[in-house]
């Protein structure tokens, strides 16, 4: 969540020898605490912890700012910031949020590396900057090779993004190559867990950032997603189960799994199923200027987007094989002003790295067991109006019977509070 600037600093003259001078980078109240206290936990011996706020609340502009503030600390040739991302939509918001951060904050001329996708540096010749790399990327060019070490010897600190992915073994390798020499660790997510019902891997997280973890202080209500809502910096949601018989049997997850492919294949290919998702897509598109739909599978995706564009609905489809260029140019256009209403149907993204401030629906169309996943999937209509979103938001979620679902962004966010001290 970004506060409003302007493209340049603005004075306002006030009383003839009063000058109001606006940042072009600020943080709300709320987010300047945070990064306050991200400060000061960093600056103590352990040197890790996590930033837990809402989706939506703003993490990767308080990350940037923190990020800013321990690069400029450090004034040598050996001086590395390095921020991890499992997506390329995580890693490109991240690279865009950082170089406008150092033109407003920055203390000398740095580079921000890109590591990512088709992306590839040779990471033995990097010593300073901002390094922003895919993990899995990182992980692969790294085995067998001398570069983990290398970063680590240089690196000044390390940001997480959706940390609560960190303790997955390919992941936890890779963190802790990079902090061998102790820097400060910041991992940032909504969800500080990795399981509704905290398994050992909630418990390894909690240990890995020290229980350390740092969130907004609600000023009297009840949860900071409260005071983000009230005070108009999130959207009021409304939450709409949409209950459906599919006649299928689904049978119940392992602890700590979620529904596999073919359970997923199994509701996708369920002809009643799709139709009621095009409906509610086309009820929706009547009502909200813009409509993300997360379906069970990508040719469930592909089949209601055709679908409604038969009915006469603008939408389109993305998934992970939709052509990058393609990509682009569909959430281009979802992002415009234009007063067209848009639906855009996915599979397996946009649950992350993806700010379209007009949505003002969801639709789980996905059954998950992850509170992870569906918070991440509910928080795409949560910007508020005083960041260009909506008062309202409105998240239907299609609750098939006898499968486990949620239905509370506020629940998602207090989940995992006994693991952690939130100091």
């Amino acid at each position: 969540m970004t506060p409003s600037t302007t493209n340049a600093t603005a004075f306002v003259v006030s009383n003839g020898d009063t000058v109001c001078v606006r940042p072009r980078y600020p943080l709300y109240p709320y987010q300047r605490q945070v990064l306050s206290d991200i400060i000061h936990a960093l600056s103590t011996p352990e040197r890790r912890a996590v930033a837990h706020l809402p989706t939506g609340a703003g993490k990767t502009r308080i990350a940037a700012h923190a990020a800013c503030y321990l690069l400029n600390r450090t004034d040598t040739d050996k001086s590395l910031v390095i921020w991890l991302a499992a997506t390329e939509e995580l890693c490109e918001q991240a690279a865009e949020e950082l170089s406008k951060a150092w033109e407003n904050l920055g203390l000398r001329d740095i580079r921000v590396h890109r590591h990512w996708g088709n992306r590839s540096l040779d990471l033995k010749h990097l010593s300073s900057g901002f390094l922003v790399t895919g993990l899995a990327k990182l992980r692969s060019v790294a085995s067998g090779q001398d570069s983990l070490p290398h970063l680590a010897n240089n690196t000044a600190a390390v940001v997480f993004d959706e940390a609560h992915q960190a303790v997955a073994a390919t992941y936890s390798y890779v963190t802790e190559q990079l902090c061998s020499g102790r820097p400060p660790l910041l991992g940032l997510t909504a969800t500080p867990g990795r399981t509704a019902n905290r398994t050992d891997a909630d418990y390894r997280l909690a240990e890995m950032f020290n229980h350390r973890k740092i969130s907004i202080d609600p000023r009297g209500h009840d949860s900071p997603v409260t005071y983000l809502i009230q005070n108009r910096y999130l959207a009021d949601p409304r939450f709409v189960p949409i209950s459906f018989d599919s006649k299928n049997v689904i049978p119940d997850p392992q602890p700590g799994l979620d529904y596999s492919p073919d359970d997923l294949d199994v509701l996708g290919g369920n002809g009643r199923r799709t139709v009621t998702i095009v409906e509610l897509a086309e009820d929706a598109a009547a009502r909200h200027p813009r409509t993300i739909v997360f379906c069970p599978t990508v040719e469930s995706a592909v089949v209601c987007n055709d679908l409604l564009l038969a009915r006469g609905v603008s939408s389109n489809v993305v998934t992970a094989n939709t052509p990058r260029d393609d990509r682009r140019a569909f959430v281009t256009a979802f992002r415009k002003e234009s007063k067209e209403p848009m639906v855009l149907f996915n599979y397996g993204v946009l649950t992350a790295g993806f700010d379209a401030p007009r949505t003002r629906c969801v639709i789980i169309a996905r059954p998950t067991t992850s509170l992870v996943l569906y918070s991440q999937m509910a928080g795409r209509a949560m910007r508020g109006p005083r960041s260009g979103g909506n008062a309202r938001a409105e998240i239907m979620t299609v609750a098939d019977t006898n499968l486990p679902g949620f239905g509370s962004v506020t629940d998602a966010f207090t989940n995992w509070e006994d693991l952690w001290s939130n100091q």
